[in-house]
């Protein structure tokens, strides 16, 4: 369809029409005229254009725009797929929580697709609302691209809000976790180490950076609990401004072959060398004297 030009009486009715509500989108429709016609012409009339927030309240209003509340099953329990996203979120996940910008999101964006659908499963097994799978490529050649998932629902962000904060420099392991059976620590712990662990190609050995000691504290003494001994380091950074960092690090081989049993890592690339390591000091134990064996336990 051919689209028209305004006439005199148009243009005169635009104030009277967006002033109701009505979108610049809507009235370009409803004349069969250009976007960008009906934007001049408002601006020609010097009337002042919504932003984003109130044309959305607009939208809402006029039955345009249907908002769908997510809905969360009622009398949640802590579970496995819960604690590990409580883990996640003290890491690398993040809450996008905005009552001014209509945002409620959980998420994760991470290089690791493994990480990412581990993340995305337990948030669908616990909340019953399927989160979105996205893939993102960096214009930055030397970037890795991004996996995504996101959860979107005011509910699971209120949630998860009842439980603790979790912004990277001043969470703390939530009080249900500290009060759970060793099966929801873990779970949590491996969320965690799936963000923030790493494991050492050179000598093998398992750790996780933080820059909130206080929090890092209360992993240590929960990993502690579980028998896996570990210390706390702070890591030098030379670079300007450069925020202080610290290294939990687990040291001999019963503690982390302890780590591989009980926790482990989602993310496959770091699992392998922890097994190649684990390889290894069983085939090096096996070819000592017996008494050379007993020296390595703690």
């Amino acid at each position: 369809m051919v689209k028209r030009k305004l006439t005199e009486n148009d243009i005169l009715s635009l104030s009277n029409l967006y002033n109701r509500g009505l979108s610049s989108h809507v009235i370009a429709k409803k004349f069969n005229t250009y976007h960008s016609n009906i934007l001049h012409h408002l601006k020609k009339l010097k009337i002042k254009r919504r932003d984003r927030s109130s044309a959305a309240k607009e939208g809402v209003k006029a039955g345009r725009i249907i908002i769908k509340k997510n809905k969360i099953p009622e009398n949640l329990i802590l579970n496995k797929d819960l604690a590990y996203i409580l883990g996640v979120l003290a890491g690398d996940g993040y809450m996008d929580y905005s009552d001014k910008r209509r945002i409620y999101q959980i998420g994760l964006s991470a290089t690791d697709k493994d990480f990412v659908n581990k993340f995305k499963k337990a948030l669908f097994n616990f909340f019953k609302i399927k989160p979105t799978n996205e893939f993102r490529k960096s214009r930055k050649e030397k970037w890795n691209a991004q996996h995504i998932t996101r959860l979107c629902s005011h509910e699971a962000c209120d949630y998860i809000n009842l439980i603790g904060k979790f912004k990277k420099e001043n969470w703390i392991v939530p009080e249900i976790i500290k009060n759970s059976n060793n099966s929801i620590k873990c779970a949590f712990i491996k969320g965690f180490f799936d963000s923030e662990g790493e494991i050492d190609k050179q000598i093998g050995r398992v750790g996780a950076t933080s820059m909130n000691l206080n929090g890092l504290t209360e992993i240590k003494n929960l990993l502690k609990n579980l028998g896996i001994r570990n210390t706390i380091i702070k890591k030098k950074d030379l670079r300007e401004n450069a925020s202080q960092k610290y290294i939990l690090r687990i040291h001999d081989k019963n503690s982390i072959r302890l780590f591989n049993e009980l926790i482990s890592f989602t993310i496959q690339r770091k699992q392998r060398v922890l097994k190649e390591f684990l390889s290894k000091y069983d085939v090096k134990e096996a070819t000592m004297f017996p008494r050379d064996r007993d020296r390595l336990t703690p």
